[in-house]
């Protein structure tokens, strides 16, 4: 399916089952909570499907530590056994409850192919939408090669969508950096998403101004060029900067930013600063809708193939952005208060006017699969400082 300039389509979508046993449903229990200990789980719903003793965790309720182990009666929980009460719970902690295993089953899908045509090396922003009429959202931006950039859409759904390409005049930014197209998309997760937190409601987001981002975590070495120093615990010149605060996160893009202007490589309507959260989870998306731009391993060092240290930055597959280490080796910096997001659509959000924690996301080295998520967002003093936290800066004209 060719796209020279334009192009409409309809999506087909084909699914086949073969063999398929009835699916498993999730069990859900609540827990019980005295003087900031959880002292007891109590199962609502025991569920079905199970063929193994399903792991449990818990999330909120301000405090940690606690932990629990399910007991199975066939293939339903029967029991939650409280293994460590934790502390510091004010209120009643969700218990998460792992989902059965999937049946076995085969399912098969047509999905739109495209092959997006034009000068070699030229740009063009791929939209789709649900009707002609509009609104176009971004699909994802490309670049052309000499014999056209072929395009597979997996998640068009079983509606009709269209498709257009736009050419585009990507400004020049500076080396390492990505240009970040305006676009609209949907911020936050779904009800249905595995490991998601109460604060990711979703709604509807548009940027109306392009940006550049760095296509990498700020590395050791470049800190070291503007800041003459380096705060990591782990050395190493191509490795993320850590244990650095937002403060010094904030400190670093001003520096950078005079740097810039005195060489004459910005202009005085320029600046560097750290990302806002809305733009932070525009890029990592890159256009995707699930929980990760990619299979967990190959996009992010995380808990469980870390060996519990940083990386060099960029090893790990990039998203259809061109942006590596979204998620994992180190969470990143946004420059927003944390807050609640809006419960319906927005422009150009730059969060609350005020709070106590700043920001943070993408999850890091030591992290769980559960925070290495395109809408996991947390809070963090401004000058809280770790080995999991660094940033990277994006460049804007000044607003």
């Amino acid at each position: 399916m060719k796209v020279p300039g334009w192009l409409m389509t309809f999506a087909v979508l084909l699914s086949l089952s073969i063999g398929r046993a009835l699916a498993g449903e999730t069990a859900t229990a609540v827990a019980t909570i005295t003087a900031g200990f959880v002292s007891a789980i109590t199962v609502t719903s025991g569920g079905s499907g199970y063929t193994s003793e399903p792991a449990v965790t818990f999330s909120g309720g301000g405090g940690s530590g606690a932990s629990a182990k399910a007991i199975l009666a066939g293939d339903k929980v029967a029991v939650i056994l409280v293994l460590t009460a934790g502390n510091g719970y004010s209120t009643v902690p969700t218990v998460v409850v792992e989902a059965p295993p999937k049946a076995l089953g085969v399912r098969l899908e047509l999905v739109p192919k495209l092959t997006v045509e034009g000068p070699a090396g030229s740009n063009a922003r791929v939209e789709s939408a649900a009707s002609l009429s509009g609104p176009w959202t971004i699909w994802t931006n490309v670049t052309v090669g000499a014999e056209g950039t072929v395009l597979v859409d997996l998640s068009p759904g079983s509606a009709a969508r269209f498709y257009r390409a736009v050419a585009e005049q990507r400004p020049v930014g500076p080396t390492g950096f990505v240009w970040i197209v305006p676009g609209t998309f949907v911020m936050g997760s779904p009800l249905s998403e595995a490991d998601r937190d109460s604060d990711e409601v979703q709604h509807t987001l548009t940027l109306t101004q392009g940006f550049w981002i760095s296509d990498h975590e700020t590395t050791q070495a470049e800190y070291q060029l503007v800041m003459g120093s380096n705060p990591s615990f782990r050395k190493g010149e191509s490795l993320p900067v850590e244990t650095v605060s937002w403060n010094d996160a904030v400190a670093y893009c001003q520096k950078l930013t005079e740097r810039e202007r005195a060489g004459g490589r910005i202009t005085a309507q320029q600046a560097y600063r750290l990302p806002t959260e809305a733009e932070w989870e525009y890029a990592v998306r890159a256009g995707t809708t699930g929980a990760r731009y990619g299979e967990l391993d190959a996009i992010a060092w995380h808990g469980g193939n870390s060996g519990n240290q940083t990386h060099p930055v960029k090893q790990k597959a990039a998203n259809a952005w061109g942006l590596h280490d979204m998620m994992g080796n180190v969470s990143e910096w946004c420059g927003d208060w944390y807050g609640n997001y809006p419960t319906g659509s927005v422009t150009d959000p730059t969060g609350p006017s005020s709070g106590s924690d700043h920001v943070f996301r993408g999850g890091g080295w030591n992290g769980g699969a559960r925070r290495v998520r395109s809408a996991d967002r947390f809070g963090l003093d401004p000058g809280f400082r770790d080995d999991d936290v660094g940033f990277r800066p994006v460049l804007s004209s000044v607003r």
